[in-house]
């Protein structure tokens, strides 16, 4: 990589968190809401979003490339964890 190009692309911090790796007010309520309702609905999907998730903040400071990464699977898995349980409800509901 140029030296150009290494100063031209800033490190981007993963969404929801600051440079020392903890979460930002806006990541903490979003975080907390989404983690809650996915505990009550799907339990394995929201234990692995908060495992991934606290292993990405771990990795903040010394790979923010990887710590993105995890921290984006994490939010995946705790904004989908409901959706997947109230499919699973509806289509089991209808059989």
């Amino acid at each position: 990589m140029t030296e150009y190009a290494a100063t031209a692309v800033p490190d981007a911090q993963p969404w929801g968190t600051t440079p020392d790796g903890e979460l930002t007010s806006r990541g903490v309520i979003v975080g907390a809401l989404l983690g809650t309702l996915a505990v009550f609905t799907c339990f394995p999907l929201a234990i692995l979003g908060i495992v991934l998730n606290c292993m990405g903040l771990d990795r903040v400071q010394s790979d923010p490339q990887h710590a993105a990464g995890l921290l984006r699977a994490s939010w995946i898995l705790l904004a989908c964890a409901p959706v997947v349980t109230v499919l699973l409800v509806v289509v089991l509901g209808s059989l």
